[in-house]
């Protein structure tokens, strides 16, 4: 055999050795890329259950909110007689919603670069919507939540003293209820609050002008905190749908 030949045959057994260990690089890569996918995309669907399952809470709250909102609104643009109790329960169920949604798997995604992992791009498209709109429009209920909520009704009701903040009935949330109890407990048995200074004051005057006012305009913030909290619902289950079909599919 010409030494030509052993060279060449030398140089052909060479490249074979290379490309089978490119080719097994190649296929570890794709392997770890793939179990990557499926990891991160489960942890992704766990988060969205979660996500669900806030916002339907949420949506209840901010109804119920926006509700006794209304209520109270509407008592107290009417004349005496007043049932003065149904209105405090109204008054104080007037309260903040805060919403900060599970994000712990979209933000690994984001943070590890794994998001290039997912092989389908219309996949990868809406989950960025999804939770950018999320960021969104959470930062919007918040905002309105500073502004008009602690800015506005809660200057109005306890800063300036119209009602008391205590309570004997639902607040509207568990955690308020659970408080409540625990504050009434401490109190001695035989003790009585002081009517709410609230009545104190004429229909027509400036206190209750200005309560009135915020409280329509409380009204119109859980309206807006129920509405996106309903869509969300839907567009996280239309993501966690996409999502199943598509790790099914592989």
């Amino acid at each position: 055999m010409s030494s030509s030949s052993s060279v060449g045959r030398t140089l052909f057994q060479g490249v074979v050795v290379i490309a089978s260990i490119l080719l097994a690089f190649g296929a570890n890569a794709w392997w770890v890329d793939r179990t990557t996918e499926i990891e991160s995309l489960e942890l992704v669907l766990h988060d969205l259950s979660d996500t669900a399952r806030q916002l339907q809470a949420f949506s209840a709250y901010s109804a119920g909110a926006g509700e006794s909102a209304l209520a109270a609104y509407g008592a107290l643009s009417k004349r005496a007689p007043y049932d003065k109790n149904a209105i405090r329960s109204h008054l104080l169920r007037v309260n903040r919603g805060t919403l900060q949604l599970p994000m712990a798997g979209y933000s690994d995604l984001i943070n590890s670069g794994d998001l290039r992992t997912i092989g389908n791009s219309n996949l990868r498209n809406a989950l960025v919507e999804f939770y950018e709109s999320a960021e969104r429009r959470q930062a919007i209920i918040e905002n309105n939540n500073r502004v008009y909520i602690d800015g506005q009704l809660v200057p109005a009701l306890f800063e300036k003293g119209l009602i008391l903040p205590h309570s004997n009935g639902n607040a509207g949330s568990d955690e308020s209820n659970i408080a409540h109890s625990s504050i009434n407990n401490k109190i001695d048995p035989s003790f009585s609050h002081r009517p709410d200074p609230i009545w104190n004051f004429p229909i027509d005057s400036r206190e209750w002008r200005t309560l009135r006012s915020t409280l329509l305009t409380s009204a119109q913030v859980h309206a807006v905190g129920e509405n996106f909290a309903n869509e969300m619902v839907l567009e996280a289950q239309r993501l966690e749908d996409a999502i199943v079909i598509y790790l099914n599919d592989r």
